[in-house]
């Protein structure tokens, strides 16, 4: 099993914190994003982490270097002004016809909700939750039982909220791959990873998902954001 992180665009929503540095090198607290990330993965049950930059790679590449860990390694996309769909194909190269899961890099999640997803691993499935109150930038899920049926951040009947990573399992590796070109003919260069468990989700091959509601997690998009990240990891016994 891989992991792929999609950690190359330009992080504008977080304004001057990034003007001269990409999102995961965004420090909340003493730590930066990429290192809270790192830090959740089982990495001893990885077969490799693939991170794929973009904006300011470089910095990256040598911080995640530094850390000389032989399962680790960052590679550029240079189309990273695109939607993260290229970022994603970026690292699907490395990836083979291995099972994989893929994350974003702005999200702060517990440890021990790792613990509890990989052992939901099978067939395609999204990480959610149903504990918080998603507002106009979420992306909200609609299901049918355990299969999405919607996924998408304007819908206005919803049963949960996705919180940024996906699994897909080898037997289901080559279809996501093929759904990826139907992506880009409906969406184009704007496409993003979510749009492809959107449409697998019209399909008869609908994604499951994985409830981890109750674990609790943060998202930095936004200097605001960050600072209330940062005020609550100080407390929030899931990070003790």
């Amino acid at each position: 099993m891989k992991t792929i992180v999609l950690a190359a665009g330009t992080g504008s929503r977080l304004k001057d914190l990034t003007t001269a540095r990409t999102k995961g090198m965004v420090e909340v607290g003493e730590r930066k994003l990429i290192d809270y990330l790192l830090d959740f993965l089982d990495i001893d049950m990885m077969d490799e982490i693939v991170i794929v930059g973009g904006f300011y790679y470089e910095d990256l590449k040598n911080h995640v270097d530094s850390r000389k860990n032989p399962k680790i390694r960052v590679i550029e996309n240079k189309e990273y002004l695109k939607g993260n769909i290229f970022t994603l194909m970026t690292g699907l190269k490395e990836v083979g016809d291995d099972s994989f899961l893929i994350t974003n890099v702005d999200h702060i999640y517990p440890k021990k909700m790792f613990t509890e997803m990989k052992k939901h691993f099978s067939g395609i499935r999204a990480m959610c939750d149903f504990d918080r109150t998603l507002g106009a930038d979420d992306m909200k899920v609609k299901l049918e039982g355990d299969k999405i049926v919607g996924i998408s951040k304007q819908l206005s009947d919803f049963d949960c909220g996705y919180i940024g990573m996906t699994y897909v399992d080898k037997s289901m590796n080559a279809l996501y791959r093929k759904t990826i070109d139907e992506v880009l003919s409906r969406f184009g260069e704007k496409a993003v990873a979510e749009n492809i468990l959107h449409v697998l989700s019209e399909s008869s091959n609908k994604p499951g998902i994985c409830d981890l509601s109750g674990f609790g997690w943060y998202e930095v998009d936004t200097p605001d954001e960050k600072l209330s990240a940062e005020e609550k990891l100080k407390t929030d016994p899931n990070f003790k």
